[in-house]
């Protein structure tokens, strides 16, 4: 195996593994709301970053006005933080 092969590869692990521990999971409790759980202390604390958890949810979420009760949502953090992921806006 070429050395460029090998970086390529060992790289690619390495990604991979910093963006499964750059997300955390939230299970939905009835009556919830996209809006509800972007405001939460824990998540984002600005209920108006919603829509990032829909983006990273969208194979489940057809409707972000239809959450239910049980459905796991993935919600991006930034690496090696367990804060919020910011996007290049700063919010």
């Amino acid at each position: 195996m070429t050395r460029a092969l090998l970086v390529a590869l060992l790289g690619g692990g390495i990604l991979a593994a910093s963006a499964a521990a750059a997300t955390s999971e939230h299970t939905v409790a009835a009556g919830e709301t996209l809006w509800e759980i972007a405001g939460r202390e824990d998540v984002y604390a600005d209920p108006r970053r919603w829509r990032r958890i829909y983006e990273h949810n969208r194979d489940q979420i057809t409707d972000p006005d239809r959450i239910y009760p049980g459905q796991r949502l993935r919600i991006p953090r930034r690496p090696g933080t367990g804060a919020a992921e910011m996007d290049a806006g700063g919010r």
